[in-house]
């Protein structure tokens, strides 16, 4: 029998600590789970954003340009003509001088520019009879009747694209330009939208442009468009500050360059001269391409030098002569 008092005191364990404490651990992982929603949540947002983006603008129908006369005062043509587009009033550049290469002949061009608001001039063009080429702006009234002409009359077909000139917006370009404060998006839609209004086109040219050819960043974006459409493109040379051509060669697009403006002074005097330079130019080099307008002037002088300009070169269509500007 265990005396009173002798009994040994209860000793007691200490529990052993665990390394992860269970209330940190479920914080952690409430935590990690939060994380990962929002950022769920955020990628969502910003993806429905992006998907949900408005359509770039797509250039408005043309707008009345008023032509000031002074016995009646402002007068608004609802359907303007080549007459009612502002030009650029700057002296064009003079070509480059080039290689001249073979070929069997002198093939000239002669591109007649601002198609489509003048149907009668554009029949008398037609009724030459020679292989010319018709630079048809966006948006002209009578694009589809006189392309379906021109067609039957062996007649190539290039779009008149407008561009920002150096002056813009005291000379406006027209409608369905391209601007220089245009993102890619925009401008890109816009020259899809252009393109698609010209039936059967091989080719393009500027209208004004004299800004926008000189930026090098915004004709890459043109040619890579016209690279996958199979088109070639010529300079009109409204500038000496073009960047056209290294541009078209970074993208192996076929290109060429203006050589002569035929009619930018609209007497016959003037229009005879540029006529035989053109001539003297083609002799030259082997070949040149010439841009005209459809003034009455222009018509009636090529018509009256046409016997002789034919016996001293051949017609035959722009995108036949932009081969030998190639390199």
């Amino acid at each position: 029998m265990a005396k009173k008092g002798s009994a040994k005191p209860r000793v007691r364990k200490k529990k052993k600590k665990t390394g992860i404490n269970p209330k940190l651990q479920l914080m952690k992982i409430v935590a990690g789970v939060t994380l990962l929603v929002c950022l769920l949540v955020t990628a969502g947002l910003l993806a429905n954003r992006l998907l949900m983006r408005p359509a770039p603008p797509v250039a408005l129908a043309p707008q009345p340009i008023p032509m000031n006369r002074p016995d009646t005062g402002p007068v608004h043509h609802s359907v303007p003509d080549y007459e009612a587009f502002h030009r650029e009033a700057v002296v064009p550049p003079p070509p480059i001088t080039r290689i001249k290469p073979v070929t069997n002949g002198i093939p000239v061009a002669i591109i007649i520019d601002d198609i489509g608001y003048d149907r009668k001039m554009a029949e008398g063009f037609l009724e030459l009879d020679v292989p010319l080429t018709f630079s048809v702006l966006p948006q002209g009234t009578f694009n589809h009747s006189i392309i379906d002409q021109a067609l039957k009359k062996d007649v190539e077909i290039m779009l008149h694209l407008p561009m920002e000139p150096g002056n813009y917006p005291s000379v406006n370009p027209g409608p369905g330009a391209l601007l220089s404060s245009m993102k890619p998006d925009e401008l890109i839609a816009q020259l899809n939208a252009n393109l698609d209004r010209v039936p059967s086109v091989k080719g393009v040219n500027n209208h004004m442009g004299s800004k926008l050819t000189a930026s090098s960043e915004q004709m890459r974006q043109i040619f890579t468009i016209l690279k996958k459409r199979d088109l070639f493109f010529v300079d009109s040379r409204t500038t000496a500050d073009t960047l056209c051509r290294p541009s078209a060669e970074l993208l192996h697009l076929p290109f060429a360059e203006r050589d002569v403006f035929i009619d930018h002074e609209q007497t016959r005097k003037f229009v005879r001269k540029q006529l035989k330079l053109l001539v003297k130019r083609a002799k030259r080099q082997g070949y040149a391409i010439g841009i005209a307008h459809p003034h009455p002037v222009t018509l009636e002088v090529l018509k009256e030098m046409l016997p002789d300009l034919k016996k001293a070169v051949f017609f035959t269509h722009a995108s036949k002569v932009v081969a030998f500007q190639q390199g």
